[in-house]
């Protein structure tokens, strides 16, 4: 986070051949995140207006040069990427610079817009950057823990699904101590996740949104949800808080709006940031078409109070009425477009399913989700042929057991990682694992190959006052 912030008197926009401890304010945020490398004097000069232009086009604003409200935001949200660059030397080459930061060669082209692999000495390169965050579930009674150590090296952050909002508005659940030290000795932000009903009942969809919608109109059960974010908010010590819901509220979307502003007045007092975990909107026939407007406002409403919103992209097991992928890249690509005018994408952050989901032919069974692990060990006993969907990036087979004829589908390091070209592509905050401990481990490899991950180091941990 800028440690300017406790100098952002912004008032104007600001433009170039303007003056002022504005400017001068402005000057040094950009000066730390390595997009400004003049002297603060506060004069917004062609070094200004050429910074400001930088970060502009890393977060994927509307590049202008000049900074207003989308700037000003952005810097105040302390979830702005550092500029990473290199500047060439002589001799070296644009595989040589690959193999340093460990990115592909064909994504310094993407990022830099090099039309070939030529570079000369001198030139500036900027190296990709995002957040990559792993969400990952209390471990079942009896079971042994997940070992996240050697996971956590990868993320930028972790988010714990300790906590969920029962038919009264309280809030129960208790943390894990032990994973929020491992995070704080990691470097890694702690967010920990606020479910709307207790996880083992999402099941049962529609109860679930139905208690939403009682919290929103119920006065006392709100009154309670929010004196127990403020109760959680006082005794946790970390990066923020992600309140997941199971599906965006139609009816009661301003409701939910106004609630959320609660949320976060509450987080903000205990210098805490808001992230809200919702699904991609309901695919349409058409991007253009009125119900695919509704849900981007919705979203849009959303982003507007949120400091990072994070779309769901699959389905869960329990949602499927007949075999399919669990995510559809396709569908990802769609509503993205739809929601380039409506969100600030550098507040956006793509979920990506790493499980696989076991669907049995047999009457009167319902899908089951299986750890990528499960899902080697089918493949070990029966052999079977592994294909992948036309257009898709998910892998699926079939086999037989007990007579009973069974389609998997599942995602793998290949699949993740080009989910997380697409976050690239698109100039989103970054990409989040569902769950850690459904992993293939070639996922954290293939994605280190993509992008440099954003490291803040500080804050993260639980504490009891």
């Amino acid at each position: 986070m800028v440690s300017s912030k406790r100098e952002m008197p912004w008032k104007r926009t600001l433009r170039p051949g303007m003056k002022g401890q504005d400017v001068a304010a402005l000057q040094r945020c950009l000066a730390e995140l390595c997009y400004y490398t003049g002297e603060c004097h506060g004069m917004y000069d062609i070094l200004t207006k050429g910074a400001v232009f930088d970060l502009q086009k890393a977060h994927r604003l509307r590049v202008d040069g000049i900074a207003g409200k989308e700037v000003f935001n952005l810097l105040k949200s302390g979830l702005v990427r550092k500029k990473i660059e290199h500047i060439v030397a002589r001799g070296e080459t644009l595989s040589s610079i690959a193999g340093k930061y460990n990115v592909p060669q064909e994504l310094l082209i993407t990022a830099n817009h090099l039309e070939t692999d030529k570079i000369k000495e001198g030139e500036s390169l900027l190296i990709p950057v995002l957040r990559l965050i792993g969400f990952c579930t209390p471990p079942i009674p009896g079971d042994p823990a997940e070992p996240y150590e050697h996971v956590l090296p990868s993320l930028t952050a972790i988010a714990p699904r300790w906590f969920f909002v029962d038919e009264h508005g309280a809030i129960q659940g208790e943390p894990d101590r032990k994973l929020a030290a491992l995070a704080e000795m990691s470097g890694v932000e702690l967010w920990p996740v606020v479910s709307i009903g207790r996880p083992e009942s999402c099941e049962e969809g529609a109860q679930v949104q139905d208690l939403l919608g009682n919290v929103l109109s119920d006065s006392a059960t709100y009154s309670t949800a929010i004196k127990s974010f403020s109760s959680l908010a006082a005794r946790l010590h970390a990066k923020g808080l992600v309140f997941s819901i199971k599906d965006l509220p139609e009816k009661d979307v301003y409701a939910f709006q106004s609630f959320l502003r609660r949320i976060l007045s509450v987080l903000r007092h205990e210098k805490l940031l808001l992230a809200v975990e919702v699904p991609l909107p309901e695919e349409t026939a058409s991007v253009q078409g009125q119900n695919c407007k509704i849900r981007c406002l919705d979203l849009a409403g959303i982003a507007s109070i949120a400091h990072l919103v994070f779309l769901k992209t699959y389905k869960d097991p329990e949602e499927f009425s007949f075999p399919g992928p669990m995510v559809s890249v396709n569908r990802i690509k769609t509503v993205l477009k739809s929601l380039t005018r409506a969100v600030d994408f550098w507040k956006l952050i793509i979920v990506v399913p790493a499980f696989g989901v076991d669907f049995s032919a047999g009457l009167g069974t319902v899908p089951l989700r299986k750890k990528h692990g499960e899902v080697m060990e089918i493949i070990d006993t029966f052999k079977p042929t592994v294909s992948q969907p036309e257009g898709e990036q998910s892998k699926v087979f079939k086999y037989r057991s007990f007579r009973v004829s069974h389609t998997v589908y599942f995602e793998d390091a290949e699949s993740i990682g080009v989910y997380g070209d697409l976050a690239l592509r698109y100039g989103l905050a970054g990409m989040a694992i569902a769950d850690l401990a459904d992993a293939d481990p070639w996922v954290w490899p293939a994605l280190k190959a993509r992008f440099k991950v954003v490291k803040d180091g500080g804050g993260v941990g639980v504490s009891s006052r």
